[in-house]
């Protein structure tokens, strides 16, 4: 049996229905073999970072599956990387088959730079973002390093791995009932019994308990179980932003988005909080702010996650537990208890949410268009099978902040990578891998810019997706932080000299893709409502206000429950339940 084929028909048992790939000389035998299969289709990208992010997005929406690009020795290869640490960064399983020279004229262990043509060690470049990074070493064991593959992707931590396959290796024929299998070691584990009752205890004696998710929650498909421990022991639910879509935002118990850029109503659940219940969340500095000493500081804190090497990597919890998120949910849901009514501590968190809403009212009357008023019409306008995927830049932080994710909506950025021009393939992955509903990508101008090129690859699927470039004419975040520490000089971030825009309407169009824009803020119900309603695909350029900032943001020292634009000194203190800090620590000046 052909080696090509072996590849092909593993990809099919993984339920893999298509892949992301860009043609060339060291992959052109294993791609030979797709023509005239029924049982798995390829899509041909423009450029092979898109490939890497568009399985990132597929694996992301198929946990049944496993997202997988392609793409030839070299430059290919290299191309792969940044999306490739997408997936490295934010725990997602995918995998990434590149080809390689002939062994007969690899360079091997001699001292060159390179000896075929197109020659990369791209394994050695792959490692320190992958699981596992391994050149097929014989035809006869290409069984086992895909077995293998797929099993360190999706078990433990998840994560991304890459195959290097030399391309004699593709062309030729095994014996496929004599070659070797791989076998796994089993390395499930549950949590200790004794963990589990001293977290129920700690449940138990808490009065303002709360539940924060990261992405652990939503990699294990773990959200219904989070769901029923927040009903049952009546505590609210925070969410970091790579656990954004883990609870539905309709939920009475949820508190919203916390961190740097974190909802006011989440930042003081957690500051005014007894107990922190973290699961599948590393606690990083976008989570806590820069001085964990100044985070929750009140409370105990409970932190689940499957990595033993994140436990107390910034700060020693109360109570660390090395569990994956969904075992050490159900485990905790077996013995706790419905606790008795926290009625006002849940009566507080509505009361935040009202009080400090995401989009304002001031946002809904501004001319031109802010974009905390745009994102809460298209979060209005989502339908309930909808997934929203974020870029990078200001856009990801307005749309995490005001999007409401709630019944099947799936909705995330690359959060640890945080590329430009990621969700513009990630979406496109993520619609491949799910034919009902629409898939949404939220995008600023410059990172629009990056794979544009894209265009050309849905145009030609016909996919139901829309772009919604908010369009602001500059680098917004990097602008605001010059703002804030580099006294406005905005070198690289804004035109005439350093950035510039084209018209994304015009180069659609040139790609045959449906354009509309919005230019006025009247006219932005209508033309979001219209976009998501398109048969294929439409970009949507969303003119808003230059000089809008993401707002509320804690500064560099700040706790987050203290944010700019600072509330007024003696309304902040009211919120506090705990014992605040010393006034005159939360501020640079009065009246700020």
């Amino acid at each position: 049996m052909n080696v090509s084929d072996i590849i092909l028909d593993f990809l099919v048992e993984q339920n893999v229905s298509r892949v992301f790939l860009m043609t060339g000389g060291h992959v052109a035998f294993l791609l030979d073999h797709l023509y005239g299969r029924e049982d798995i289709e390829y899509v041909c990208v423009a450029h092979e970072q898109a490939a890497a992010m568009a399985a990132d997005g597929y694996s992301r929406m198929r946990p049944d599956s496993i997202g997988v690009s392609i793409a030839t020795s070299g430059p290919g290869a290299t191309n792969l990387l940044t999306g490739i640490g997408c997936s490295w960064f934010d725990s997602i399983p995918s995998l990434h088959i590149t080809g390689q020279v002939n062994t007969y004229e690899a360079k091997g262990d001699r001292n060159i730079r390179q000896a075929g043509f197109q020659e990369m060690d791209i394994v050695n470049m792959a490692r320190p973002i992958t699981k596992w990074a391994a050149t097929v070493d014989d035809p006869e064991n290409i069984l086992w390093y895909l077995q293998k593959a797929v099993h360190v992707a999706k078990s433990g931590r998840p994560g991304p791995v890459l195959l290097d396959i030399p391309m004699n290796f593709q062309r030729q024929d095994v014996d496929f009932d004599a070659i070797p299998r791989f076998v796994p070691e089993d390395i499930s584990a549950t949590p200790r019994a004794s963990v589990i009752e001293d977290c129920a205890a700690m449940i138990r004696a808490a009065e303002r308990p709360v539940l924060l998710a990261g992405g652990g929650v939503r990699n294990a498909d773990a959200t219904r179980e989070l769901r029923e421990l927040a009903d049952t022991i009546g505590a609210p639910v925070c969410l970091t932003m790579n656990g954004i879509d883990a609870f539905p935002h309709d939920h009475p118990n949820c508190a919203g988005f916390i961190g740097i850029y974190g909802n006011r109503g989440g930042n003081l659940t957690l500051a005014n909080s007894d107990l922190v219940l973290a699961v599948g969340s590393r606690m990083g500095p976008r989570q806590t702010g820069v001085k964990t000493d100044l985070f929750a500081r009140f409370a105990k804190k409970v932190v689940v996650d499957i990595d033993p090497e994140e436990l107390g990597a910034r700060f020693e919890p109360d109570l660390a537990v090395n569990c994956d998120a969904g075992e050490f949910l159900r485990s905790l849901l077996d013995v706790v208890t419905p606790a008795p009514p926290r009625r006002q501590w849940l009566e507080q968190i509505a009361r935040w949410r009202e009080q400090y809403p995401p989009c304002p009212e001031e946002c809904r009357d501004s001319a031109p268009l802010s974009p905390y008023h745009f994102m809460d019409i298209l979060s209005a306008h989502l339908g309930p099978e909808d997934t929203v995927v974020l870029d990078t830049g200001q856009n990801m932080v307005w749309g995490t902040q005001t999007l409401k994710p709630r019944r099947n909506i799936r909705m995330w950025t690359a959060g640890g990578m945080s590329p430009m021009g990621y969700s513009f393939p990630a979406a496109m992955g993520a619609r491949f891998a799910k034919p009902g509903g629409r898939a949404v990508c939220v995008i600023g101008d410059g990172g629009m810019q990056i794979n544009i090129q894209e265009l050309e690859t849905i145009r030609r699927h016909n996919l139901n997706l829309t772009i919604f470039v908010i369009n602001n004419s500059g680098l917004g975040l990097i602008r605001q932080f010059q703002d804030d520490y580099l006294g406005s000089r905005h070198v690289a971030a804004n035109g005439p000299q350093g950035y510039t825009t084209p018209d994304f309407v015009e180069v659609a169009g040139g790609y045959g893709v449906g354009t509309l824009r919005i230019e006025r803020p009247e006219e932005a119900e209508a033309i979001v409502a219209r976009s998501l309603r398109e048969d294929g695909p439409v970009l949507v350029d969303v003119q808003v206000d230059s000089s809008s900032n993401v707002i509320p943001k804690a500064l560099m020292g700040h706790p987050i429950e203290d944010q700019f634009p600072y509330l007024d000194k003696a309304e902040l203190l009211d919120q506090m339940i705990v014992e605040p800090l010393d006034p005159d620590t939360y501020r640079t000046g009065e009246g700020q």
